[in-house]
């Protein structure tokens, strides 16, 4: 892997910027210093006149062009559309002869696509017919994942069963750990307390529990796993560079006795969910994640939000990272977002948005994660009437990128942009209206900077709207992640002069819809309407050692999450009865405020530390409050099943079973009398089955 593609790992793998980068914006930029605060405090030129001339011409064509698109075309997303014209004419549009698909093809020459709709065994069989592989199908998110030839999309999209078709998204990753358990004081905790996490099941969302050369071989036979303690939900080990398995070392490290189980986060967003459903489902009352997709909305929770929705509804607590996208505080921002402020016409079909006054080109300062750019606006998901579309542009004003899909009523409001070419500095974003009225906007340009930055980067599950979820920014346990960077205190704990990683990215964030579609303030879809998230929540450790290559020192908010998930598994350790809102309570009061009093947008309510949440924990009490049991699972025949009461002590128990987490009747009672029973279910029909305890009357 590149040094421009470790920048988008929200784990920060410590190395060189790209000699592209480095050659245009100095150590500045990516080392935060000077050079990067004077050119976002001067502001980059705009376009020259004849060059905005340019520009809108391109604009223009490329609009009246979209105008044009068949019924089955606004079905396709743009670049589709443009890859297999360039394939069938070798030119996009005559009229913007820069313009370049914004994807990456795979080896063969073949598109890997998101296929939403209805998933039929017709379907699948017409991709196959096509020339077509099929990736993965999970027909209860209504979508798939497949290899195309790109000029069959179009009449696979002709199919009633096809909702819109879209390159496929490729996730964000952000990201023995001795520095991390000695600055939150987790040794002195587990001493004074006697608690190492023992009876609390912590499950691990990320890439792959491995690396494809026995790194986690190597990490249980240094000790940094417990072989007989950690488990992976069946065929969801993953592949990729380990980074799971450095955070389930950062989890074992400061919670050494906790059960720890791991599902990938990958191929997409649905199987993400799903894996979070399923790791609930294994009897995890703690997950946490590093993983982040580029499509999930700023306004409204998605697939996988909805799924920590899901799981929080069933007293699990949620912690995932904060992003490595920067921060406006530390002048690193890669994020814009503000109402639509009319800049003018763009002629026949629409209006330029301003970033400032009298600005319409937002230049980019350097480049980000893959060099992609994402635009969100406040319209629902699967139902946006509003039509914005976004343009990347050169110094000349030649388009060498737009995102220009419908949206007509059943469509995101989104547009999303690749850069291949890894485009960055003397490049500027555009947004225009294409049709439709004003809404509240978002923009990012992934780990890059941009010269009219705000705060409010941190977005989708991430940020989401479940009252059991947390949002973890990061600060440096030893050593910088770059020159000029924050270093941490060890060996000594965090203190308050610590501060935030400058590439920890901010808050708060804005919600404009309930999960449902429904509006949270009605006619209101301004920056005065929706409701104000506080994320992050607080912040924890990154730049430890881990064992898998690559991650010695770990940094990132990847790293930060499976600290604070651990600290929580101490506390439930300790005090297994507390619900989810005495756990939120208990973190949120432990912590080392190193910003502004009280919450603030970058560190949240500050560095939480394990020796305080122990000490601000309610001791134990012979009534434990009702919880999800381990054992729940999707039974796909009839039989015998049994599940396991586990972590708890006294009294008798009802076991409760539900088929969909919302209906419970009561299955049998149990008398405890040690730790651990083991009990039957023997209902006749297969199906999903759950169960939870709670204390008899």
């Amino acid at each position: 892997m590149n040094a421009n593609n470790l920048l988008m790992k929200n784990r920060r793998a410590l190395g060189q910027p790209s000699l592209k980068l480095a050659a245009a914006c100095a150590a500045g930029i990516l080392g935060f210093g000077s050079v990067a605060m004077a050119a976002l405090d001067q502001h980059q030129p705009q376009l020259t006149d004849s060059a905005r001339q340019n520009a809108h011409q391109q604009i223009q064509a490329l609009m009246a062009d979209k105008a044009q698109r068949t019924q089955t075309q606004q079905k396709i997303d743009s670049q589709l559309i443009y890859a297999a014209r360039q394939k069938a004419t070798g030119i996009v549009h005559a009229a913007a002869p820069k313009l370049q698909p914004s994807l990456r093809a795979e080896a063969d020459g073949r598109i890997k696509v998101d296929i939403k709709g209805t998933v039929t065994p017709e379907l699948l069989a017409a991709i196959q017919a096509a020339g077509g592989t099929i990736i993965s199908s999970l027909p209860s998110y209504h979508v798939l994942l497949a290899v195309l030839p790109v000029e069959s999309v179009e009449a696979l999209a002709a199919r009633d069963e096809v909702l819109f078709i879209r390159p496929a998204q490729k996730p964000m990753l952000n990201g023995v750990d001795s520095e991390g358990d000695t600055t939150h004081e987790a040794i002195g905790a587990r001493a004074a307390f006697g608690v190492t996490g023992a009876g609390i099941k912590v499950g691990v969302l990320s890439d792959s529990i491995d690396n494809g050369t026995n790194a986690l071989a190597a990490a249980i036979a240094s000790g940094n796993i417990d072989a007989t303690n950690t488990f992976v939900i069946p065929g969801q080990a993953g592949t990729g560079e380990g980074e799971g398995l450095a955070m389930c070392e950062i989890v074992h490290d400061l919670a050494p006795k906790a059960t720890i189980y791991f599902a990938t986060a990958h191929p997409n967003d649905a199987q993400m969910a799903s894996n979070i459903i399923a790791l609930a489902q294994a009897g995890c009352r703690i997950i946490c994640d590093d993983f982040v997709y580029p499509d999930e909305s700023p306004f409204q929770d998605g697939v996988i939000a909805q799924a920590v929705n899901t799981v929080s509804g069933m007293g699990v607590l949620y912690f995932s990272c904060a992003r490595n996208s920067g921060n406006r505080d530390s002048n690193m921002s890669s994020t814009w977002q503000g109402d639509f402020v009319n800049g003018g016409s763009a002629g026949l079909y629409g209006y330029y948005s301003e970033f400032a006054s009298g600005v319409t080109e937002e230049p980019i300062l350097s480049g980000g994660y893959d060099f992609e750019a994402d635009l969100f606006w406040s319209d629902p998901l699967g139902a946006s009437t509003n039509d914005y579309d976004l343009y990347m542009l050169n110094s000349l004003g030649d388009i060498v990128y737009t995102s220009n899909n419908p949206q007509t009523g059943t469509q995101d409001p989104y547009e999303h942009i690749a850069d291949p070419a890894q485009y960055s500095y003397g490049y500027y974003l555009v947004v225009a209206l294409y049709s439709g009225t004003g809404r509240f906007l978002h923009l990012d340009f992934g780990r890059g900077v941009l010269d009219w930055a705000t705060a409010g980067c941190i977005r989708g599950h991430n940020a989401c709207d479940a009252p059991n979820s947390f949002t973890v920014a990061a600060t440096p346990a030893l050593s910088a992640y770059a020159s000029g960077d924050p270093t941490g205190p060890y060996p000594n704990p965090f203190n308050s002069s610590d501060v935030v990683e400058y590439f920890s990215a901010d808050g708060p964030r804005r919600m404009f819809y309930n999960p449902d579609g429904s509006a949270i303030t009605p006619g209101n879809f301004s920056s005065s309407g929706g409701r104000v998230l506080q994320k992050p929540d607080f912040t924890a450790a990154d730049g430890v050692t881990t064992t898998p290559p690559g991650f010695a020192p770990f940094f990132g908010t990847s790293a930060a999450a499976p600290h604070a998930a651990a600290i929580a598994a101490l506390v439930l350790s300790y005090n297994p009865s507390l619900t989810p809102a005495q756990v939120r309570n208990v973190l949120t009061n432990s912590c080392i405020d190193i910003m502004a009093p009280g919450w603030d947008r970058d560190s949240g309510y500050g560095i939480l530390m394990a020796s305080a949440a122990l000490q601000n924990t309610p001791p134990p009490t012979a009534s434990p409050r009702p919880f999800f049991v381990a054992g729940s699972l999707k039974h796909l025949s009839t039989g015998q099943f049994q599940a396991t009461l586990a972590g708890v002590v006294g009294s008798n128990y009802n076991i409760l079973i539900s088929s969909n987490l919302q209906t419970w009747t009561t299955l049998t009672t149990l008398t405890m009398t040690n730790t651990n029973r083991v009990f039957l279910d023997t209902t006749a029909s297969p199906g999903a089955r759950f169960y939870r305890a709670e204390l008899a009357p």
